[in-house]
């Protein structure tokens, strides 16, 4: 089922436990494609264009991690009402995670941050300073960059297919993910967490994902030996299994 929640396009399949699912800087529903269907067969699975992304129009704001996160809440609070739900966010769609379960603690009864950061480091504030530059200088090298990086190294083949939103877009969605720190959220979050991460990650480093979850009292650890940044998708059959059976606890 397809609908509209203020201009926000997004998609409900299945039935059971529900589920939103947030993508990560691309802001895509279709960035879940590869593990919905799985998904579906056991939980009521809702992914979502973000703001200027697939579907969805612009608004032409100057987005944060948080109104991020209230738009992600509107979306899941039309769709699944007052019932508890479980968020998956992978990268920024875990930044928004974060977010979301520190002010709705009711409504979010469990939260997979997958291949996220509570705050970021020397090294990826300079992967995402220079994409940042050569979206301002020479936007069409940016999706080049990005696809190097996200890739596992064993699995890369060029030509690798650009995954590229309007510049002006992604300039706004890298402003607002460089402005998060979630290091005062930390303890408010009190949900059972899943932290799961590659190790061969080459956006967000591993190391990341390690100090995310010693700040999560509670929380459980999963590292994949590889996958890249997009394990989601590339190790898609894994990811999948791993959050079922955590989801299924």
């Amino acid at each position: 089922m397809t609908a509209q929640t203020h201009g926000i396009f997004h998609r409900l399949s299945g039935e059971g436990r529900k589920v939103l699912m947030v993508s990560g800087l691309n802001g895509q529903a279709r960035f879940w494609d590869g593990i919905t269907t799985t998904l579906s067969a056991q939980f009521s699975v809702l992914v979502f264009d973000q703001k200027a992304c697939g579907a969805t129009p612009d608004d032409g704001a100057e987005w944060t991690i948080e109104t991020l996160a209230a738009d992600a809440f509107a979306v899941a609070q039309s769709v699944f009402g007052d019932e508890p739900f479980a968020v998956v966010g992978h990268s920024t769609g875990g930044a928004i995670a974060q977010h979301m379960a520190a002010a709705h603690p009711q409504q979010v009864d469990s939260v997979v941050l997958s291949g996220t950061w509570m705050r970021a480091d020397d090294y990826m504030r300079a992967v995402f300073d220079l994409r940042h530059e050569l979206l301002t200088r020479a936007p069409d090298l940016d999706p080049v960059l990005g696809n190097l990086l996200r890739v596992p190294l064993d699995d890369f083949k060029p030509p690798v297919p650009a995954v590229a939103l309007d510049p002006s877009v992604t300039l706004r969605r890298i402003n607002a993910l460089k402005g998060h720190d979630g290091t005062p959220l930390m303890e408010r979050i009190n949900q059972p967490v899943m932290v799961i991460g590659a190790q061969d990650d080459r956006i967000v480093p591993i190391h990341l994902a390690r100090e995310l979850h010693e700040r999560l009292a509670g929380s459980t650890l999963t590292v994949l030996p590889d996958g890249g940044h997009f394990f989601p998708q590339t190790r898609a059959t894994d990811f999948a299994q791993k959050i079922t059976d955590w989801l299924s606890r």
